[in-house]
């Protein structure tokens, strides 16, 4: 039997604020609506109705509300604690925190492509259908000069298999990159699980897939083209799970390629059969709900970046997500990670410059190794100089409201 409180809200009350303390508890909406208003978003809404779910990620890693929320009428709601997940018998509640959670990856993906475009064009703040415009050559050529020449030939092949009429387009792709070898089809070693060559492309931006990818052993990067760079939006190693399926919104923006770094072993499970995994294991339910929960966190970190006041401040902001993703199920005190400088200056907008790496000098907890990798040396070093760069930061963003 689970165990949560009811609690009725007057129209107008606040539920819970911004920077407020979670103490892992989430709230259903049994009756009634509110609003959540994230200030550092610029002032982002988003309504929530009767039978949805708000502060579950908060909840589930225990840090505090980046929004505020409202009543927008007389509300009831139910107060649970994260570990009454695991006790949940309900499918159609499973079900509905899964939907959030996803909903919500997307919503401030979505938001975060916002803050990316207006970093990119500070005079062009809209970036709805900027995919519908984007050139699929220059995306094949961003790609190969990269070195993901898989990437760029089967988004080729794809591209001539859905617009087969447009011939002078196909024919200047297959010019340009009709002579690249394909990387040869995975070795299966047992049951669904395959061995995949260095640079293999798993899928495209034009193509998802209908798989979770299950890393065993390897390193694999997930990227998309976006103002006509490449954004690294996940680095994933050994242990790590990569969903490739597409987005629920149909938002092209969301869409990625997936690119095997080094030679990986890889566990490919299908969509339907996930799905019952997680309404069956409880344990597995909960670590599910753990990985989604971060991948929010990541976001909004990236978004947090945009708004801090010099670069330092941006890499401190964007590290400190990347330790929290490490920490979720392991204790460490020592970090090394498959991300680079250049990774991060495309996750918000940067060009990379060799300064940077100067910069970087000023976090006494942060190495700077060879091809630009990070290494955090002293987790609980890296946090004190954490906290008083997000102290300058939200003066500046206080002041700034």
């Amino acid at each position: 039997m689970l165990n949560y409180n009811t609690i009725k809200f007057n129209k107008s009350a606040t539920i819970f604020i911004e920077g407020q303390e979670p103490k892992y508890t989430f709230f259903i909406i049994k009756k009634g609506s509110v609003i959540v208003y994230s200030y550092f978003a610029d002032n982002y809404t988003i309504e929530y109705k009767e039978g949805e779910i708000i502060g579950l990620f908060n909840a589930v890693l225990n840090e505090p509300y980046f929004s505020t929320v409202k009543a927008l009428e007389d509300v009831e709601v139910i107060e649970m604690n994260i570990n009454e997940i695991e006790k949940i018998d309900n499918l159609n509640l499973i079900n509905k925190i899964y939907d959030y959670l996803l909903i919500n990856i997307e919503r401030w993906l979505n938001r975060y492509y916002y803050f990316l475009n207006k970093e990119n064009n500070p005079y062009y703040n809209s970036h709805h259908n900027r995919m519908s415009n984007i050139n699929i050559i220059e995306m094949c050529k961003i790609y190969s000069k990269n070195g993901f020449k898989d990437a760029a030939y089967k988004l080729y092949k794809k591209y001539a298999e859905l617009y087969p009429n447009n011939e002078d387009k196909i024919k200047e792709l297959n010019n340009l990159f009709g002579n690249i070898k394909p990387i040869g089809e995975a070795e299966n070693i047992e049951d669904n699980i395959y061995k995949y060559k260095k640079g293999t492309c798993l899928y495209t931006e034009l193509q998802a897939s209908d798989y979770l990818y299950v890393i065993k052993y390897g390193q694999i990067g997930v990227y998309n083209i976006f103002d006509n760079r490449q954004v690294t939006r996940r680095v994933l190693s050994t242990n790590d799970v990569l969903n490739g399926y597409s987005p629920l919104s149909k938002n092209k923006l969301l869409l990625t390629t997936a690119i095997v770094l080094q030679d990986s072993i890889v566990e490919l499970i299908k969509k339907e059969d996930a799905v019952n995994l997680v309404q069956s294991d409880r344990n597995l339910r909960l670590y599910f709900v753990k990985v989604m929960s971060m991948r929010i966190y990541g976001t909004i970190s990236r978004i947090r970046a945009f708004k801090a006041n010099n670069i330092v401040s941006k890499f401190v902001i964007i590290i400190e997500a990347l330790i929290k993703n490490e920490l979720l199920f392991k204790s460490l005190s020592r970090i090394s990670f498959q991300y680079n400088i250049n990774d991060i200056c495309s996750m918000i907008g940067i060009e990379y410059k060799p300064s940077i790496e100067d910069d970087l000098k000023k976090i006494k907890a942060l190495s700077v190794l060879d091809g630009g990798y990070l290494v955090v040396n002293n987790v609980d070093e890296f946090y004190k100089e954490y906290d008083i760069y997000k102290q300058r930061n939200s003066y500046k963003i206080e002041n700034n409201n």
